[in-house]
C-alpha cells in the first residue's frame, strides 16, 4: 500500500482474502510466557458482611489460553501452523494448558515441562461484564540451566523451518537476556522476521528485531521520557527506531488507533475501527499475531498493520482473551 498525505489507510476485502489465502502455507514460532486464563462469571447484587466487597454469585466458568499461548491461538485461528516455545510447570494447570493447546492443534514439541515451576494462572471474576477481581498465581524467576538450554535450543532449531518468530514477553522468566541476542541473530541471519510484544524493563534486549509493538506509555518509557509531557511522538519513535536498529515500531494508542514508524522517516497513523470496547485483554496478542501472519507470508508492512488494527477492533468486542478466524478477518473488511 502506498499513501498520499491525508489518506486513511484501508484495504479492499478482495486483497485481504488473497493475503489470508497464503496463511495456511506458513509456520510461525512463538517464544514467551504462557498462561492459563480462568474466568468466573456471575452477578453481584449484595455486599459481603465480612468485608466491604461485592459477593459474586457465580453462574458460569470458562478457561482460555493467555500470554504467548494466546498469540499462538490467534495465529492458529488464522490458519497458520504454529509452534509454541515456552515452559510450563509439572502441575495441574500446566497439564490443562497442554491439553487446551493440543485441542487447537498448536505445536507443543517445544513446550518444556519444568518441575518446581508454577504454571502462570490468572483468575478473573466477572460480574455483569465488569471485572471485579483478578488473582495471579505465578513465578517470574528467569530460566536457567538445562531448562533454558532446552527452550533456546528449540528457538535455534525452528529458525531453520519456521517463517517468522514472535517474542511475547510478559516478564515471567522465559525471555532471558543472555540467550535472546543469539536467538534474534539466528532468525535475522536467515532473513526471517522477528516481532516483539515487549516487556518494557527488557526493552534494550530487543535490539535488531524487525518490529516492536509497545503502547504509547511503553514507547515513552523506552525513550526514557515522561509520558505525561507533551513530547513529539514521531521524534521519540524515530529515536527508538534508530537506536535499537529496528525495521519498524508500531505504537498502539487504544481508542486513538495505531501509529507505524518505519523506513527511517515514514510514519502512518491508523485510526481505530472499534465501535464497542468491552475488554482490551489480549488485544495486543491479536495485533502481533496478525502482523506475524502477514510478515511471514510476504504481506507489505503497512497492509499487515491495517489488518492487525481491524482485527483488534473485532476482538475487543468480547470480554476476555479471544481470537479471530481468517474468515472473520476478511468479513471485517466488507
Amino acid at each position: 500500500m502506498s499513501l498520499t498525505p491525508g489518506m486513511r489507510p484501508t484495504l479492499p476485502a478482495e486483497r485481504v482474502l488473497e493475503y489470508v489465502g497464503r496463511f495456511s502455507r506458513a509456520t510461525v514460532a512463538v517464544l514467551g510466557d504462557v498462561m492459563l486464563d480462568r474466568y468466573f462469571w456471575g452477578d453481584a447484587e449484595r455486599i459481603s458482611p465480612e468485608a466491604p466487597v461485592p459477593v459474586v454469585h457465580v453462574t458460569r466458568r470458562s478457561k482460555r489460553l493467555g500470554g504467548a499461548a494466546n498469540v499462538a491461538a490467534n495465529l492458529r485461528a488464522l490458519g497458520l501452523s504454529t509452534e509454541l516455545i515456552s515452559v510450563r510447570g509439572a502441575d495441574r494447570e500446566g497439564r490443562e494448558l497442554a491439553r487446551m493447546l493440543g485441542r487447537r492443534e498448536i505445536g507443543t514439541a517445544a513446550l518444556v515441562e519444568a518441575r518446581g515451576r508454577t504454571t502462570t494462572e490468572k483468575v478473573r471474576i466477572i460480574a455483569r461484564s465488569q471485572q471485579v477481581l483478578r488473582a495471579d498465581f505465578e513465578t517470574d524467576e528467569p530460566l536457567a540451566g538445562a531448562v533454558a538450554d532446552a527452550v533456546y535450543d528449540n528457538v535455534a532449531r525452528l529458525a531453520d523451518t519456521a517463517d517468522a518468530l514472535v517474542v511475547s514477553d510478559y516478564g515471567k522468566g522465559v525471555v532471558v537476556q543472555d540467550r535472546l541476542a543469539g536467538a534474534i541473530a539466528a532468525w535475522r541471519d536467515r532473513g526471517k522476521p522477528v516481532l516483539v510484544d515487549p516487556h518494557i524493563p527488557h526493552f534494550a534486549w530487543y535490539r535488531g528485531v524487525t518490529l516492536i509493538t509497545p503502547n504509547a506509555r511503553e514507547a515513552h518509557a523506552a525513550a526514557g521520557i515522561d509520558y505525561r509531557r507533551g513530547n513529539d511522538p514521531a521524534a521519540l519513535a524515530f529515536d527508538v527506531l534508530k537506536r535499537m536498529g529496528l525495521d519498524a515500531l508500531l505504537v498502539t494508542r487504544g481508542e486513538d488507533g495505531m501509529s507505524l514508524y518505519y523506513r527511517e522517516s515514514q510514519q502512518v497513523h491508523i485510526p481505530t475501527v472499534a465501535k464497542q470496547v468491552f475488554d482490551v485483554t489480549g488485544a495486543g496478542d491479536t495485533v502481533i499475531g496478525v502482523l506475524a501472519a502477514g510478515l511471514a507470508t510476504g504481506v507489505d508492512m503497512l497492509d499487515a498493520v491495517v489488518m492487525s488494527n481491524q482485527a483488534a477492533g473485532e476482538v475487543i468486542k468480547e470480554v476476555g482473551t479471544s481470537t479471530l478466524s481468517a474468515a472473520e478477518l476478511v468479513a471485517a473488511f466488507r
